[in-house]
């Protein structure tokens, strides 16, 4: 396997975890031509435990702009044909880069992602990220020796399902340059890195190995964790990318329709925590035929004079909060 490979590393204060990751990129079968740590302004040891590896991990220290731009800087500083990221908390299999490798070499495709793992305290979890796949999401996809490779765009396909995390993906640096590298101004959002798996999914074909390679890890400091967060940053990576991205009129409608699908999910987080003004706001957009009973009745209460939107809210959710409008016929 002769393909050199630089792999991107942005860090932000993550001395606890970023020991391992380095350790699992230099104990590739196949190894990487270099490992560039942009350190995104760690106020923590991360910049001591990174310079204590050898020669071959590569450190940048740059001011605090975001992950986008420490991605994007690590692109520019690395000097392979292909280029490869891995966040700095998440872990790779021992033939993680050799399985894509192998999988570029005989089939051409230019840009690939992996299955992955879930990692939580210290153990691999068994299901992996493809299992969770809709019904028929791989159906563009066909089966090759070393995977599948798509033969059509999957941008629409991503707004329902996100199986691309920047952690999986291997690809040359022409298709790094011709999608547009990622965006700096979103870096500081969370999903941010949706927005540029999108783009990818523009650009076919693309490959996908099956085999859950990639270990994203879970703790206390991820803050993709906060499910609430996360939605709302979903959402505005959403509303920029109806205002920058190249689209068909199918891709505008199912992208407006998802802002209006998390908006309500994450409306509901809002309410759960008695923030009316924020679930009044998130809702806002959202045409009331859309929205089912429970969601209405919600809408009446954070009408109301605090106090008693307070008092009903009480009510309604009682102890087992959002639990009991979930399951509730």
């Amino acid at each position: 396997m002769s393909l050199a490979v630089s792999v991107i590393v942005p860090t932000y204060n993550r001395a606890s975890l970023i020991g391992a990751t380095l350790n699992s990129i230099l104990d590739q079968s196949h190894a990487p031509a270099e490992v560039i740590v942009v350190d995104d302004g760690s106020t923590d040891e991360t910049e001591s435990i990174v310079r204590g590896f050898p020669e071959a991990v590569k450190y940048h220290r740059t001011e605090n702009s975001g992950v986008c731009a420490a991605r994007s800087l690590g692109a520019k500083l690395s000097h392979s044909p292909w280029i490869a990221f891995c966040d700095s908390d998440d872990l790779w299999m021992r033939d993680k880069l050799a399985r894509q490798v192998e999988f570029h070499e005989e089939t051409g495709v230019e840009f690939s992602f992996t299955n992955f793992s879930i990692i939580s305290n210290g153990g691999w979890e068994k299901g992996t990220k493809f299992d969770s796949a809709p019904e028929g999401f791989f159906g563009g996809f066909k089966k090759v020796p070393e995977g599948l490779v798509s033969s059509r765009g999957y941008y629409n396909d991503l707004l329902r399902f996100q199986p691309m995390f920047p952690s999986t993906v291997l690809m040359t640096r022409q298709f790094f340059e011709r999608v547009g590298g990622f965006k700096a101004e979103i870096g500081r959002i969370l999903s941010e890195d949706l927005e540029f798996m999108l783009r990818c999914a523009q650009h076919w074909p693309i490959g996908a190995i099956v085999e859950p390679v990639v270990g994203i890890r879970k703790h206390e400091s991820n803050v993709s964790g906060d499910t609430y967060r996360t939605i709302c940053g979903e959402i505005e990576i959403l509303r920029y990318a109806l205002k920058t991205h190249t689209l068909s009129d199918q891709s505008r409608g199912l992208i407006s329709e998802q802002i209006i699908l998390r908006s309500i999910q994450a409306g509901w987080w809002a309410f759960d925590r008695a923030d009316f003004e924020t679930f009044t706001k998130l809702l806002s957009g959202a045409p009331r035929m859309k929205l089912d009973t429970k969601t209405n009745l919600k809408l009446v209460i954070a009408s109301f004079p605090t106090p008693i939107a307070k008092m009903f809210h009480g009510v309604v959710t009682g102890n087992n909060g959002l639990r009991w409008w979930k399951t509730a016929s």
